[in-house]
């Protein structure tokens, strides 16, 4: 996969990113009586983690093996490389905490609404410092 494939393909993180924020916020962010469809939401906000999750993980990968080609073909990596690649890494460890807090660990279940927002908030920002910015120096 070329650069310019890989950030229009991890545009649909950030997509992700904001539904999920979405059905987060439509069923905690609102005091009062839950919404008729919460159950359907809740169950979409489950699913749209875990396809969030596998997409994660499958762009990483693609990452990896591009930081790996360009490295084969004596290319240095700037600042914006290592930034992009070590914000990642720290999502995608949130990511994980945040399931495993869901999960597994449920004493910890009252940071899981912030471990979210972080997550549908960093998002978005990765994209834009390294899809967004890359397609301006293009």
């Amino acid at each position: 996969m070329n650069p310019i494939t890989k950030t229009y393909v991890s545009l649909v993180l950030v997509f992700l990113a904001v539904f999920e924020f979405w059905a987060a916020m439509r069923l905690f962010g609102k005091k009062g009586s839950p919404s008729k469809h919460a159950r359907l939401i809740l169950r979409l906000h489950r699913i749209g983690g875990y396809v969030f999750l596998v997409f994660f993980a499958f762009i990483s990968w693609v990452c990896v093996d591009m930081m790996d080609r360009l490295a084969e073909a004596g290319k240095q990596f700037d600042s914006r490389a290592f930034i992009h690649g070590f914000f990642a890494m720290c999502l995608f460890a949130v990511l994980l905490v945040k399931i495993s807090f869901i999960r597994m660990y449920r004493n910890y279940r009252p940071y899981v609404p912030m471990l979210g927002i972080a997550l549908s908030s960093g998002t978005p920002v990765l994209w834009a410092f390294a899809g967004w910015l890359f397609l301006v120096i293009l």
